[in-house]
């Protein structure tokens, strides 16, 4: 049977990888830091399943595994920099029950610049194919002003007692290579640097780190996980914190950090996507029953039809929470419930004036409508319909729907996606008639990302490979260059 690799990317930064059959699962993050006195630098972390990976008898006769990692940087296509080593799990019996997790970090000086990153793993007592991902990487900091590191997750902290690859300002640090908290997890613990505060608010001049939770659909903060922690300006400063994130609803959030002068003006700030898994705890929706709904915009809304659309319209908009109570609303509909959920969602966003609120979304609904619906969905229900309406209209459309060797796909760029930039959607119609686009690939936090998009486009001319169980990599599929578009090109420079 031929093995298969699945590789799912989280966000930038996170990876989680799976062969097939062998079963190997690995996860990767990395920062980046800066040294005052030898320049950026990037930490990686590794985490390999130990029952997931092949563990052979070595020469103590002990059982171990060994997976081979090449970690390659490019810049302009050129290759500057590279690691590559085999990295060991601890030696078990080989009657031992259990197989050790097993973590490697690597701390890696690299100049100013933006860089490629590619990443290979490869299991080596099989003969598996390795797997291939890459990611961007911008290792600029502006030293004239108040800079903020990236945002490490911590499983746990203990002080040093000897120095090793863990220990940090004098701490072991234990990293959290995911960005996903199941319900066991009780805690989100973060570690992060603070630079250059002293020459642009003055030595041991005093500000703020504020540091909290934010729905990441709202932008909302979550008030009950926020916390403020005084410092002194200085050339270097760490921030070790935490969450208990128990009551902490299922859902997509951003881990956020701030610093704020003595005015509390915001001087620089860093977010961090997560998920979180947590189905025990109900979202606390505000009560319903106490809004009165009398000489409200709603109060005229009677007819049921009308309301259940009304109220489905809004899932591009909603919280994951918003999301899961109205499909339970509406699995049993109540015209008062629907119009005091109605009401309540619309005062959410718009205290003073809820109803130019409703009436400016309902205008993009229908033109959202016009453009994209089929004969089986509203075009708020499409996946073109739910990313205008979430995230507004692209700066850029890109269409390629006349090629034979292709689907029709579509491109939509966004300069500015909130605090992420060049943000971009692929789409595409793998029924090649209609006009139902699916979202396949998109480099947005929270959204879609898959690794092969370019063969899947392509699979009208050849064998399918599904994203669900494939993944391209340099040895393994390539983007034909006889084909009448140039995929990759389009999606770099649409």
């Amino acid at each position: 049977m031929k093995k298969i690799i699945l590789l799912t990317l989280l966000l930038a930064g996170f990876f989680v990888a799976q062969a097939q059959e062998k079963n190997l699962q690995a996860q990767f993050n990395f920062v980046r830091f800066y040294s005052p006195d030898d320049g950026p630098y990037l930490e990686t972390y590794l985490t390999v399943t130990g029952n997931s990976a092949i563990f052979k008898k070595n020469k103590n006769d002990m059982m171990q595994a060994s997976i081979q990692v090449t970690m390659l940087f490019k810049q302009n296509g050129e290759l500057v920099d590279f690691r590559k080593f085999n990295l060991l799990s601890p030696e078990i019996q080989a009657d031992s029950p259990v197989q050790p997790n097993f973590v490697d970090v690597q701390r890696i000086p690299l100049a100013a610049g933006n860089y490629k990153l590619e990443l290979k793993i490869k299991d080596n007592h099989t003969d598996t194919k390795p797997f291939v991902v890459d990611a961007d990487l911008d290792m600029r900091f502006d030293l004239t002003k108040t800079t903020l590191s990236g945002i490490q997750l911590l499983e746990k902290y203990t002080p040093t007692e000897k120095e090793n690859i863990l220990s940090k300002n004098g701490y072991d640090m234990v990293p959290y290579v995911s960005n996903f908290y199941p319900e066991n997890v009780k805690e989100i613990i973060f570690y992060a640097e603070i630079y250059n505060a002293n020459k642009e608010m003055g030595a041991k001049t005093p500000y703020l780190l504020r540091y909290f939770i934010e729905s990441n659909e709202t932008g909302k903060m979550m008030y009950q996980f926020t916390t403020f922690k005084k410092e002194e300006a200085a050339k270097i400063s760490v921030l070790l914190g935490k969450f208990n994130i128990e009551e902490l609803p299922s859902g997509n959030y951003n881990l956020v950090l701030e610093v704020r002068n003595r005015d509390n003006e915001l001087i620089t700030n860093n977010r961090f996507f997560f998920q979180r898994s947590n189905p025990e705890v109900a979202f606390a929706m505000n009560d319903l029953a106490a809004i009165n709904v009398i000489n409200t915009f709603a109060s005229p809304i009677t007819n049921p039809d009308t309301l259940q659309e009304y109220i489905k319209c809004l899932y591009p908009i909603a919280d994951i929470n918003e999301r899961r109570f109205s499909e339970n609303l509406l699995r049993k509909p109540d015209v008062e419930k629907m119009q005091q959920y109605f009401v309540n969602f619309w005062t959410k966003r718009n205290k003073v004036f809820p109803e130019k609120e409703w009436q400016k979304y309902k205008r993009q609904v229908a033109m959202i409508n016009r453009s994209y619906s089929t004969q089986i969905k509203r075009g708020y229900e499409t996946d073109r319909g739910r990313v205008y309406l979430q995230y507004g209209a692209p700066n850029m459309i890109r269409e390629e729907k006349h090629s034979p060797n292709i689907y029709p796909f579509e491109i939509w760029q966004y300069y500015e996606l909130g605090s992420q930039s060049n943000r971009k959607f692929l789409f595409y119609n793998s029924a090649i008639v209609g006009d139902d686009y699916q979202l396949l690939h998109s480099n947005a936090k929270g959204e879609i990302f898959t690794q092969n998009w370019e063969s899947i486009i392509a699979t009208r001319t050849t064998n399918p490979i599904y994203f669900s169980e494939n993944i391209s990599s340099d040895s393994d599929i390539k983007v034909d260059e006889n084909w009448g578009v140039h995929i990759r090109e389009i999606w770099d420079n649409p």
